[in-house]
């Protein structure tokens, strides 16, 4: 028998600093029809007017929870210091549904034009929906933006 001989090979592995790309074919979410819709404070009434956010939930092609991703909030909102990046999980606001998630924007009502944005990202960054830009208001009737997302493809 021939004895074994070393084969050479190069590892490539990504630079940690390597930024998020898009999918290839678009983006696998969208918002589901209706959203973003603004409504009351239901969730939290022991606030009732004293609160503002954003929250919603993340569904399948079936309409099933989908649970573990990211959701990203950035933007401004005028007389609120929001931090540059903030992130939450589907699946920790269930009074939106078991794949629920929630942020709490302003401890009243604010209105802002298309200067905040919400987006769905897998664990490593990579955006699985478009950012979508949605209005807020100066109203305690609409001080709570539901934006559902559901899978398209």
């Amino acid at each position: 028998t021939t004895p074994a001989t070393a084969t050479t090979f190069t590892l490539v592995t990504p630079s940690p600093t390597a930024t998020a790309t898009e999918p290839p074919n678009g983006y696998p979410f969208g918002v589901q029809k209706g959203s973003p819709v603004a409504i009351a404070n239901i969730y939290h009434p022991e606030l009732g007017c004293h609160w503002m956010g954003v929250g919603g939930q993340t569904v399948d092609l079936s309409g099933g929870p989908v649970t573990g991703l990211i959701i990203r909030l950035g933007g401004a909102v005028p007389g609120i210091d929001l931090p540059e990046l903030v992130m939450n999980l589907t699946g920790v606001a269930l009074n939106y549904g078991r794949s629920g998630y929630e942020f709490t924007l302003a401890d009243h009502p604010i209105a802002s034009k298309k200067t905040l944005w919400v987006q769905l990202v897998d664990q490593s960054s990579i955006p699985l929906s478009p950012k979508i830009y949605f209005d807020t208001y100066d109203d305690c009737s609409k001080n709570l933006i539901i934006i559902n997302f559901k899978q398209v493809r």
